[in-house]
């Protein structure tokens, strides 16, 4: 039967419309048929190197294509987040973040993207055991006898950071708020240089991942004094949370490491990606390659993910409004 006039007219309108939902299916389907490439937001050789570096080589080999890493750096992870949050939404740019990103929204006055608008979590992979420690120069025997002495004495005490506004930072500016005390902040260009200030004696204090000071523990140089998370860590065996050692319940801070996708990816290929990324990670294999480097394995799935940084932001919002915490 020979089609109306009008209906002939209607065809241009309803095709286009059905090439994209096929296309789509397609390729998701197909994915990944070429290389994808893992955003490092921070410089070579850190914490946040080390992990992307290995999450690239597991999900790779997992997903059966190349994830190339390539090291963005700057503006406390901005930058590379950003280009990451800017990029086409089709699974194939991923970029690494830790909890530093959660906070950034607060002590940035201006941020180039909305990450709880334009990047959607994968997963979060890890947890980096994280440590406040004590140098030659601290007298107190413990942190409880710390607290004392920022309630005592403020400012007396010096705490060496990694910079500015960093998560080592403001997880010690979260301690000064419970406890009612007052440690002076000495921010440095790095967790390497706040280490070696401490080892030094230049500051009492330095909170820092267990990667970048273990050896330093076991050597006696520095002495491991609270946990920062909210439980003990398997690889920190005999060193009690700073909740327990300051007598602060409620303290935690749990320092996560998660993988971040634009806004807008496919169901499918999200779900190509997440089961790729659990794989990485929630695996023996995975587990074992973490721990190697100092990382603790921690999966869970995007809509946690989503879940603690609302809870991440509700928590640090008003510590870092207090402390006037600014970054231009």
């Amino acid at each position: 039967m020979p089609m109306s006039r009008r209906a002939l007219l209607a065809l241009p309108a309803t095709l286009p419309l059905a090439r994209p939902a096929l296309a789509q299916g397609s390729a998701a389907g197909d994915f990944p048929t070429r290389p994808l490439r893992m955003i490092i937001p921070f410089p070579p050789a850190g914490g946040s190197d080390i992990l992307g570096r290995l999450l690239a080589q597991r999900m790779g080999e997992a997903l059966g294509q190349p994830v190339v890493p390539e090291n963005r750096a700057g503006a406390g992870g901005n930058i590379g987040t950003d280009a990451a949050a800017k990029a086409a939404p089709d699974g194939y740019t991923l970029v690494t973040v830790f909890n530093t990103i959660v906070v950034n929204q607060f002590v940035f006055r201006t941020m180039p993207f909305d990450l709880k608008r334009d990047l959607v979590p994968v997963g979060r992979v890890a947890l980096a055991p994280t440590v406040i420690a004590g140098g030659p120069k601290l007298r107190a025997a413990n942190l409880a006898e710390v607290v004392e002495i920022t309630r005592r004495q403020p400012g007396l005490l010096n705490h060496g950071t990694p910079g500015l506004g960093t998560i080592t930072h403001v997880s010690a500016e979260l301690m000064d708020s419970m406890s009612g005390g007052k440690l002076t902040h000495v921010h440095y260009r790095g967790t390497g240089p706040a280490v070696t200030a401490a080892v030094s004696g230049e500051v009492e204090l330095v909170s820092a991942p267990l990667s970048a000071v273990d050896e330093l523990i076991k050597a006696g140089r520095l002495r491991a004094l609270g946990n920062l998370a909210g439980r003990p860590s398997p690889l920190m065996p005999g060193v009690p949370t700073v909740a327990e050692a300051a007598n602060l319940p409620g303290y935690a801070v749990d320092n996560w490491g998660a993988v971040l996708a634009p806004a807008g990816v496919p169901a499918p290929v999200m779900a190509k990606l997440s089961a790729a990324l659990r794989q990485a990670v929630d695996t023996p294999e995975g587990k074992a390659a973490l721990a190697a480097r100092g990382i603790e394995s921690a999966w869970a799935d995007g809509p946690t993910v989503t879940r603690i940084i609302e809870e991440d932001s509700a928590r640090w919002e008003p510590v870092i409004r207090k402390a006037d915490i600014r970054v231009e």
